[in-house]
């Protein structure tokens, strides 16, 4: 007896069945696909902002930074230069009564430099007198002052104390001794042209740049012979306090090439010789300063 195989359907459950079967699965992976965007797109903003504001910053201090450069190789200004504190704040009045003399100063100038006549931007070099030790190299606290009719020497003097702003500027030959020589080589036909330099700022033996150049001159203060012996000295001028005198010392162009001098000096050395400014007093100013950081 034969028997034939039937294909039997499985039982299919209604399309409303499937529906209410299937519809809260769908409806969670559809929440959990929201937050989990939600989430991405949260953390994306973040990291956008982020960078832009490494951007910003990464910029800002670039900017910054080319300024400070180029700040610090611009030539600093005249006030930047010569803004100190002032030491004598209401001094005036401290000693507006005072009777008693103040005795004068010998004040030796602390940067002395050279430069050739030749030379129309005024460079300036300084001469130093280094020598080699057991210890390493030594450079002492000497000047030179050398003047030809191919070389100038520019000195500075910081002017000091308070209510000291009469000046003379005095020059001799520094004394010989077993412990100092001065190296001293003077024609006697030297005659010396004293400028006073229309300059304010300080200088330094390491200078720059700019500031490495000599000052216009501004005024002839003297003419005078270089003593071979005795001192020399020229008219007061004011040395007003807080500020600083520069000078010039030339041959005068009459004198030639027969115009030499040449030697080095030690603010320290006895007795006093050399080239250097003699401060004395002078009446008390009333209420000349106001600022304790006024410029000079």
């Amino acid at each position: 007896m034969s028997s034939t195989a039937e294909y039997t359907a499985l039982p299919r459950k209604s399309s409303s069945d499937e529906h209410v079967l299937y519809e809260p699965l769908l409806k969670n992976e559809a929440e959990s696909s929201t937050r989990h965007y939600g989430a991405r797109t949260g953390a994306n903003h973040v990291l956008f902002w982020s960078t832009i504001g490494v951007a910003l910053t990464t910029t800002v201090s670039l900017l910054l930074s080319i300024f400070a450069l180029a700040r610090s190789h611009s030539a600093p200004s005249m006030a930047q230069l010569s803004r100190r504190p002032n030491p004598y704040v209401y001094l005036d009045t401290v000693l507006i009564n005072t009777t008693r003399p103040i005795p004068s100063i010998n004040n030796f100038p602390q940067v002395v430099l050279q430069l050739l006549n030749t030379d129309h931007s005024r460079r300036m070099h300084e001469s130093d007198r280094e020598r080699a030790t057991p210890f390493g190299t030594v450079y002492p606290d000497d000047r030179r002052i050398l003047v030809t009719d191919k070389v100038s020497t520019v000195a500075q003097f910081r002017n000091l104390d308070y209510a000291m702003e009469s000046c003379v500027l005095v020059m001799s030959l520094p004394a010989v001794s077993a412990t100092y020589d001065p190296k001293i080589s003077l024609s006697p036909d030297s005659v010396i042209d004293v400028w006073i330099l229309d300059e304010s700022v300080e200088l330094a033996q390491d200078i720059r740049g700019p500031l490495g150049r000599a000052a216009a001159r501004r005024e002839l203060l003297a003419t005078l012979p270089f003593p071979a012996s005795g001192a020399a000295q020229t008219k007061e001028f004011l040395c007003p306090s807080r500020a600083f005198t520069t000078i010039e010392l030339t041959c005068s162009p009459g004198a030639g090439s027969s115009c030499h001098v040449d030697f080095w000096q030690d603010r320290r050395g006895k007795p006093i010789g050399g080239v250097y400014v003699v401060q004395n007093s002078t009446p008390i100013p009333r209420k000349s300063f106001k600022d304790p950081w006024e410029s000079w």
